[in-house]
């Protein structure tokens, strides 16, 4: 076999091995002790005989004799991890090393044998030893003491800037055994100096070997607390013996005199070992392998790890005093870290770690025999271009926790937040810049070390946690336990969550006035476990649909913001912490086709996730790296009229950006949603339209006199097209009203697309191409923004009362209107002006339309499937009602929405904003108006769930009214012109008529048992009941109209046994119908039909407990006083006499006092007489009373005196009603 020399390697740039050239390595074996070296101290290096150059060694442990001679390696592999760049090192094991060419043994074996000569010498001189176990006391302390044991563990190797390298070992006097149970005595040797380093890979665990010269020192672990040890300086030596001369040795005698320094003895557990090959090199920066294909070894904590000379595959080793660790992801859910990062093998129990500590040392048994390319599970860091933003994502991760110096849970936590990050955001390239992921990085690793609280551990801890380790071990923890990381799942994976768990969404809120009963849009809602430990990342996106998503790598959901518009500028684009998420489902499918046979339901759904502003944490706020512009002193901005803008300062950095072309800022004044427009050629396209006010920006950009320069004066109007054509519809949501923004090349051809001479108002074209925008601020300022000076005019901004929203409780008195909203009104009763109006929504329903524009009609499912336009269905319309949060006033809105997005996230409870909403008296009062939504009605969601103050109303001080209080005192006319909504405390004197049914969905018929009588295939039903009572309060009496099972329900104060018995019970018959006049009170559908065997009241007392509808009506009559809420209920236009009618004189006189006809029995005769029309009271609420507050309520109504505070209240909670069996 030839000899190699080092520099001869240099031609193997690919790497070998002695069985591939057949050669031995020859070189001088040194170890680094000198600080100023190119190499930290410690490096192994075998240097080239002639030249001295060096490379590096990865050896298994070295000698102190074998340093700085000549050596021959007779088996080595030589490695190469970087092609081309000679960052070669070499691999061997000690055994192979030899003194010279012809030697036949190895240095090792060479030293062990002198070792033994040595020992035996000492032996012969009867020489005494103590073992770690003798309580030993020396006097004076610098005696000098010999002691034999065995290696219980071997620190790291301390190496501080300008401070001496030291290391420790811990001996004992035990073999080492399998039984783990049995405690030790153990007593710590310091090795402290340069010179020393030569023994750190010498010895092993689990070794036995004798010390000669050893002194007593104590050694600081803090302020309080030093133990002694013994430390072992040049006059010191050391020999590798065997167990059998354990017991051969000459035992001392211990010393029990009182002395200063009793050398310390720790009390440690058997120490474990696992022996394995490594099969899997999963990330060699940090230190992660894999055993045996089945266990996962963390050596970032073993601080001999070289991370640029890792452990290749095959490599046999020997643990000692790792951690055993089961890791599982908390939840059960997706750890981005062991399951796409590590493909970590996974058990019943979890996925099984062995981790490294201070205490922990790795034996090499055997290095492979080749030197294959070197491949890793996880990117290598080691093979990667600097510029890839991979590589450096982890660079910067590994630098983080080297900063920060975590702990095992932490890294674990750290490598989990960068692996969620990387998967979800940077290698699917939606996140492309380094400091993106950088910011969102710190970012969520500020909320768990906010969220533990956890310490950063000092190097100090480190060193004293060798001492102290089986006490406590602050790297990992106990030595065997389970533990969880946080997870961050995908949405795929929280979508599906959400959907196995959604629950019908049944808020029903007090308000709801309508004429006709019908359920609302059907919707399903599942809630983010907010106790849940995993955490939701997403970036959101306006999509070239308009509309926006939350995305990750695996998917993209329809994502609601519920904030106000002025928290929305510029949230699209960047990553996300969602802290609580609910996801809705509405159902929107509606009948097909309809013909004799059958009906059939065509299925379509919308779901989406909402989430409040403020559960959302930004992950990537800072905008440094972006050009800004910062407006100086903009405090008077709202106040007094801005002119025009003009540069203050300009950063150098960014004085390269383009000036050939026009700056302008922009202040939206009014924006309208996303609308379906058409091309010349018939093509769909979409648009939104934003209305604008621009500046001149002076001495930056073109100038006045350039050609296409746009003047403006600061208080004209432009209009801002966003398009799917120019590809601009992504940004339209960042334009909110009263935002600023500034945008560069307006001024360029074509960007111009038509003018309206008579306002002088002109469009522009939005175009990704030509057009760029750039944000401003105003409260903040950097040093690489471009600061602006404003110019303001004399005269102060007054507030356009139309751009103002207002409160419901402000629109429904029209003839107290706020200042500045105009009453005027159309020929066809249309008010002048557009509206802005904000409330919570009590109702939202389907209704069918009117046919308005045959194209979108006709595609109306496919225009909704693929861009979310209109509800699906032809003519379609949707009905709303909005209440005002602290009271029970309402308004209606009819929308039509087959040019725009269906509007979601305006679910029941929800509080919104509706502007440039169009009002509309009725036809049969001018006293009463409704509202219109068109494509020009945005819709703004500001709260998804309603808040305990809505729902239960509080604070809402409703007015208590008499009856005969509606009654004119002289006329005896009913006063009905006010629709404010009254409490009327009184008892039911009569239930009318009580309809209950059960009603098909699809086509409105009866379903019985199940079946619909129009034929519908699996048809869903739905409970309707409608109710009409006579009321009185002592003073008068009056008709009350109720509708839908909330309110009658708890007209009847039923249990809810008896509501599902009774609700059983309609199922059966269909139809349930009771009449409190006349002789058959209870009616079924079958009363027409010839009954044979049919006896309604005992198939009523069978299902209800005893009881029977006409139990239960009575017993609402007998229950006493109650609260109902209302409003006066319009009559219907009186129709028009025909021409051959004759009119009665008498007929003036009763529309003059609006008296009710009708005709009495008089001796067999009729008489025709008239009496004064009863109240209608439309009912949107009911309450069971308290006696103390209807005590002061009604001493306030006769006495008009004050209420003590707190005695009146909006509605009072309802009394609860016992169930029964």
């Amino acid at each position: 076999m030839t000899d190699l020399n080092v520099n001869d390697l240099k031609n193997y740039i690919s790497g070998t091995t002695s069985s591939i050239v057949k050669a031995s390595l020859i070189g001088v074996l040194t170890i680094v002790t000198n600080e100023e070296d190119e190499f930290p101290r410690g490096t192994v290096l075998l240097l080239d005989l002639v030249t001295n150059d060096p490379v590096v060694c990865f050896v298994d442990r070295t000698l102190p004799r074998a340093l700085e001679t000549t050596v021959q390696i007779r088996k080595w592999n030589c490695v190469n991890l970087k092609e081309g760049d000679n960052a070669f090192y070499i691999e061997f094991r000690l055994e192979d090393v030899y003194s010279e060419k012809y030697a036949k043994k190895c240095m090792l074996r060479e030293q062990f044998s002198s070792d033994r000569i040595i020992f035996k010498e000492s032996l012969r001189r009867q020489m005494e030893y103590y073992t770690p176990g003798d309580a030993l006391q020396l006097t004076p302390p610098q005696s000098r003491i010999n002691m034999v044991g065995i290696v219980y563990a071997i620190s790291t190797l301390y190496l501080e800037d300008g401070k001496p390298a030291k290391f420790y070992l811990q001996i004992t006097s035990n073999k080492p055994s399998n039984d783990t149970t049995t405690k030790l005595k153990a007593i710590n040797v310091i090795f402290s100096g340069n010179d020393m380093i030569k023994y750190y890979r010498y010895f092993q665990i689990g070794g036995a070997f004798a010390f000669h010269n050893l002194v007593i020192t104590s050694i600081h672990i803090n302020d309080h607390t030093s133990i002694n040890a013994l430390s072992f300086n040049n006059r010191s030596n050391c020999q590798a013996i065997k167990y059998s001369h354990l017991e051969k040795t000459r035992r001392s005698s211990p010393v029990n005199n009182t002395s200063d320094h009793p050398l310390t003895i720790t009390t440690v557990n058997t120490h474990k070992t696992y022996t394995g090959i490594i099969t899997r090199v999963i990330d060699s920066m940090f230190g992660i392998y894999e055993l045996d294909s089945s266990i996962i070894v963390c050596l970032f904590h073993l601080f001999s790890y070289i991370a640029d000379m890792p452990f290749r595959i095959n490599t046999r080793i020997c643990l000692h005093h790792f951690h055993a660790v089961v890791i599982n992801p908390k939840d059960g859910e997706t750890s981005y870290l062991l399951q796409n990062f590590w493909n970590a093998p996974e058990t019943d129990e979890g996925y099984m770690t062995l981790t490294a500590c201070v205490m922990s040392h790795i034996s090499i048994l055997k290095f492979p025999d080749h030197c294959d390319d070197f491949t890793e599970t996880t990117k290598s860091f080691v093979l990667s271009n600097d510029t890839d933003i991979g590589s450096q994502i982890k660079m910067y991760t590994y630098s983080e926790i080297n900063d920060k110096r975590s702990v095992f849970t932490q890294l674990l936590g750290q490598l989990e937040i960068y692996a969620a990050l990387a998967v979800k955001f940077v290698d699917t390239n939606i996140v492309k810049d380094l400091d993106v992921f950088i910011r969102a990085f710190n970012t969520i690793q500020h909320q768990v070390y906010g969220r533990t609280k956890t310490r950063e551990i000092q190097a100090s801890d480190l060193l004293n946690n060798f001492f102290l380790h089986d006490t406590v071990c602050l790297l990992v923890g106990d030595q065997n336990f389970r533990m969880e990381i946080d997870s961050y799942p995908s949405l795929n994976k929280i979508k599906n969550n959400l959907e196995d768990n959604l629950e019908d969404y049944q808020l029903d809120l007090a308000g709801g006035n309508t004429m006709f009963e019908k359920e609302n849009v059907l919707t399903q809602k599942g809630d983010y476990d907010q106790t849940a430990e995993y955490f939701i990342l997403g970036m959101l996106q306006v999509a070239q649909d308009g509309r926006m998503y939350l995305v990750d790598s695996e998917t993209r959901i329809l994502f609601v913001l519920a904030a106000y518009s002025s928290l929305i500028s510029r949230r699209a684009g960047e990553i996300y912490l969602v802290r609580r998420l609910q996801m809705f489902r509405e159902d929107l499918s509606f009948v097909e086709n309809e013909d004799e046979d059958f009906i059939k339901r065509k299925d379509l759904s919308v779901s989406y996730f909402a989430c409040q502003a403020k559960d959302l944490m930004l992950l990537d706020g800072d905008y440094g790296n972006n050009t800004a512009f910062h407006i100086l002193g903009a405090a008077n901005i709202h106040n007094r009229e801005l002119k025009k803008l003009s540069l203050n300062r300009m950063p150098h950095e960014i004085r390269n950006i383009p000036k050939d072309h026009q700056y302008l800022a922009v202040h939206v004044v009014t924006r309208y949603p996303v609308e379906v427009c058409f091309t010349p050629n018939g093509s769909i396209y979409l648009e939104c339209r934003v209305v604008v006010k621009m500046h001149e920006i002076e001495g930056i950009g073109s100038t006045a006199a350039s050609m296409d320069y746009i003047k403006t004066t600061g208080s004209e109007e432009y209009i801002l097209i966003f398009s799917s054509l120019k590809k601009t519809l992504h940004l339209h949501l960042n334009f909110q009203v009263d935002s600023y923004w500034i945008i560069y090349g307006l001024d360029k051809p074509g960007s111009m697309i038509k003018s309206i001479a008579e306002n002088r108002s002109f469009a522009f074209s939005i175009d990704n191409e030509k057009h760029t925008i750039y944000p401003i601020s105003f409260d903040y300022s950097t040093s690489n923004m471009v600061r602006l000076q404003p110019h303001y005019g004399e005269t102060a901004i007054m507030p356009n009362p139309l751009s103002l929203i207002y409160d419901v409780s402000q629109l429904t008195d029209l003839n107290n209107l706020p200042p500045g909203l105009s009453s005027q009104i159309t020929s066809l009763n249309y008010f002048e002006e557009l509206i802005n109006v904000q409330g919570v929504v009590i109702i939202k329903r389907f209704i069918e339309g009117y046919p308005t524009h045959s194209t979108l009609n006709k595609h109306a499912l496919k225009l909704h499937n693929q861009l979310g336009v209109s509800t699906g269905k032809t003519n379609r319309k949707l009905f709303v009602q909005i209440r005002q949060p602290d009271s029970l006033d309402t308004i209606s809105i009819y929308m039509d929405v087959h040019k725009v997005h269906y509007p979601i996230g305006m679910v029941i409870g929800s509080t919104v904003t509706f502007y440039n909403l169009i009002r509309k008296t009725k036809l049969s009062s001018n006293e009463e108006l409704f509202f219109l939504a068109n494509s020009s009605t945005l819709i703004h969601v500001n709260n998804i769930t309603p808040s305990p103050d809505v729902i239960s109303m509080k604070p809402a001080p409703i007015m208590t009214r008499l009856i005969s209080s509606f009654l004119d005192p002289v006329l005896g006319v009913q006063d009905q012109s006010s629709k404010q909504i009254f409490k009327l405390y009184c008892y039911i004197s009569s239930i009318i008529k009580l309809t209950l049914k059960w009603e098909c969905r699809d086509c409105g018929s009866i379903v019985r048992n199940n079946d619909c009588y129009g034929m519908c295939e699996g048809a869903s039903r739905v409970f309707s009941v409608h109710a009409f009572v006579q009321i009185s309060d002592g003073t008068a009496s009056a008709n009350a109209s109720i509708d839908g099972e909330r309110l009658v329900f708890r007209l009847l104060q039923l249990s809810t046994n008896q509501i599902d018995a009774l609700k059983n019970l309609v199922l059966v018959y269909g139809q349930l119908s009771y009449g409190g006049w006349g002789t058959a009170k209870i009616r079924t559908m079958d009363d027409g039909e010839e009954r044979l065997n049919y006896d309604p009241e005992k198939d009523q007392r069978n299902a209800m407990h005893g009881y029977t509808l006409e139990d239960l009506c009575n017993n609402a009559k007998r229950a006493g006083q109650l609260y109902l809420y209302g409003q006066v209920q319009s009559k219907p236009t009186k129709k028009r006499p025909r021409e051959e009618e004759v009119v009665d004189w008498s007929d003036n006189l009763i529309d003059e006092f609006k008296l009710r006809k009708f005709k009495i029995s008089d001796n067999g005769s009729l008489l025709k007489t008239a009496e004064l029309s009863k109240l209608k009271v439309k009912v949107v609420e009911i309450a069971l009373p308290d006696a103390r507050n209807v005590a002061y309520e009604m001493l306030n109504i006769l006495n008009q005196t004050e209420i003590p505070v707190g005695s009146i209240s909006s509605i009072p909670t309802p009394v609860a009603v016992s169930d029964f069996e």
